[in-house]
């Protein structure tokens, strides 16, 4: 994503803000994001959640515990009464954004940093990442200062936006995809068995990334030819899963990567700030 320009910076450097986007893919449980947002919260605080649901289906899906939570629909948001100069709050921009526009979207996060300057705001905003495009979320990133995305498997990315965020464009991360192409398929078959299809609908939804049969296909061959993955044929489809006794070997080989990739950021980060 771009690095905020000074009209951006404007906007999230308000003093006594936190202001953080929690993006997310469709099978993560946004409540448990939502959810873990509570530790900070004092006893006797309250917590506005600001949602499009229903209230009582809120509630029921929430399941808070003692802390005390008033749940408004997005129109009261500018209503709010802020008591003791002190705001937490969470938006369920999931429920909301498929009714909204982009500057209608913007128009609430820019009012949430408005607040910043003159209140002690901590606000949560929680996005369904498979309803916009790059674009659209790059406009919504620049009125957050923190960053998290969750996946289904884990928090993949989490960290302060401003000075560190720099433009991953879509070119470099197809080429991240196709260079670390076979680890995210075994690590992808080590979850669950799946057939080429749902390997190339499972990288575009998590990475942006459209890739051919012509590059997945000799891929899951060449895995199964090493002995890592076998198949089981139903019609035309092949579904393929870890081969017997082979789950050790994948595991071994994702760990090897991870350890590999952990130790070129730690001397690019060192490099680039010699």
């Amino acid at each position: 994503m771009n690095s905020l320009n000074s009209q951006s910076r404007s906007k999230v450097d308000a003093k006594g803000l936190n202001h953080i986007l929690h993006l997310y893919t469709p099978k993560v449980d946004k409540y448990a994001i939502q959810g873990a947002f509570l530790p900070s919260i004092r006893n006797d605080e309250e917590i506005v959640y600001v949602t499009a649901s229903k209230p009582k289906s809120s509630i029921r899906e929430l399941n808070f515990g003692d802390v005390k939570l008033r749940i408004i629909n997005p129109e009261e948001l500018r209503d709010l009464k802020i008591e003791d100069g002190e705001m937490k709050i969470i938006i369920d921009a999931g429920s909301i954004t498929k009714r909204e526009k982009i500057n209608e979207i913007e128009e609430r996060e820019g009012y949430i940093n408005e607040l910043g300057k003159k209140y002690l705001i901590n606000c949560l905003c929680t996005y369904d990442i498979s309803k916009f495009n790059p674009d659209v979320i790059k406009q919504i990133a620049k009125y957050h200062n923190k960053l998290r995305l969750t996946t289904s498997d884990l928090t993949v990315l989490s960290g302060d936006f401003i000075d560190k965020s720099k433009k991953l464009s879509d070119d470099s991360m197809a080429k991240i995809v196709k260079d670390n192409l076979k680890t995210i398929i075994l690590a992808l078959i080590q979850k669950k068995p799946m057939c080429g299809t749902d390997i190339m609908e499972t990288i575009h939804l998590e990475f942006n990334v459209l890739l051919s049969p012509g590059t997945i296909y000799p891929l899951l061959h060449s895995l199964k030819e090493r002995g890592l993955l076998t198949f089981q044929k139903n019609g035309k489809v092949k579904t393929y899963a870890p081969a017997e006794d082979a789950e050790p070997k994948i595991r071994s080989l994702l760990d090897e990567q991870i350890q590999a990739r952990n130790l070129l950021n730690l001397y690019l980060r060192q490099e680039t700030t010699t």
